[in-house]
């Protein structure tokens, strides 16, 4: 189902008044598929206070500025001064002159600015993820349709798509940019839930398919290394089933108001399946559980 608005009606939506919008996006489906109480308590309790952002991701979101929106980065962010003592009067003083003249924008520290500055360079000197970056295509757009099985309103917002709407290109920061590293994240973040969303909402909200859904993934420590992985049709499945899964559950909970957390009766636990007994009766070692 196609929706009815335009995405000429969405763009300019910054940031914040996305993350506002009531649409149900890939981070409401996270929630849900936790429990339906978490999903209930970060959006719709009215005591529900608004949570402050982690180190990690007010590196991400900058990185994504710096790679994505140079242009915007000086409108987003200035340096903290260095060398200012705050504990003194004049060091107050000084800290409050700062405080006044970086108003609206994040104050991010030399090293963290550092940090990302050489990420982006890592990113650039990338082949295949300089090759993506450079076809025309807009970072930040947003996307809203309406899911036709629970007539629930969803949306996204790709960190880059090409202007010719074949590719969405999504930049992650991370500790291990390995296929065997990137696939832990994977799980750990439910990216083949993301990768289905956003191809499956460009198609509902544009009526049309993207061909790819593409990673750039830099790591957070020296030497930065970068790696770019196509989401294959297995990925995408997955996360069009659990994606499913995650609405309906949603559209049930809104639909009873009711929004349970995990089970009320007593159950039983056992080891998860990496832990368990080999064939041979012989156990995990510790170096096989740590590289799990």
């Amino acid at each position: 189902m196609v929706s009815s608005e335009s995405p000429e009606d969405w763009e300019g939506l910054e940031n914040a008044e996305y993350h506002r919008h009531s649409a149900v996006s890939k981070s409401h489906l996270d929630l849900v598929a936790r429990s339906p109480l978490h999903y209930w308590a970060r959006y719709l309790d009215p005591n529900r206070v608004e949570p402050e952002p982690t180190p990690a991701m007010l590196i991400g979101t900058a990185l994504h500025t710096h790679v994505l929106e140079l242009d915007q980065w000086d409108q987003r962010y200035v340096m903290a001064p260095e060398g200012i003592d705050r504990r003194t009067k004049q060091g107050k003083a000084e800290w409050e002159a700062f405080s006044v003249a970086a108003t609206g924008r994040t104050v991010i520290s030399k090293a963290d600015a550092d940090q990302v500055m050489a990420m982006a360079h890592s990113v650039f000197r990338h082949p295949a993820a300089a090759m993506l970056l450079a076809l025309p295509g807009k970072a930040e757009t947003t996307h809203m349709w309406t899911d036709e099985a629970t007539g629930l309103q969803c949306k996204c917002r790709p960190d880059w798509l090409t202007d010719d709407g074949s590719l969405i290109v999504d930049l992650k920061t991370t500790e291990d940019a390995s296929p065997a590293g990137f696939r832990k994240s994977i799980a750990n973040w439910r990216y083949h839930v993301q990768a289905s969303w956003y191809l499956g909402g460009l198609t509902q909200a544009t009526g049309q398919c993207p061909d790819q859904f593409i990673f750039i993934v830099v790591e957070k420590k020296p030497p930065h290394a970068v790696a770019v992985y196509a989401a294959d049709v297995e990925m995408v499945v997955a996360g069009t089933k659990q994606a499913r899964l995650d609405l309906e559950t949603l559209a049930a909970c809104k639909a009873a108001n009711s929004w349970p957390g995990y089970s009320d009766q007593i159950e039983t636990i056992s080891l998860p399946p990496w832990m368990r007994p080999r064939p041979d009766g012989s156990m995990p070692t510790i170096t096989e559980i740590e590289t799990f």
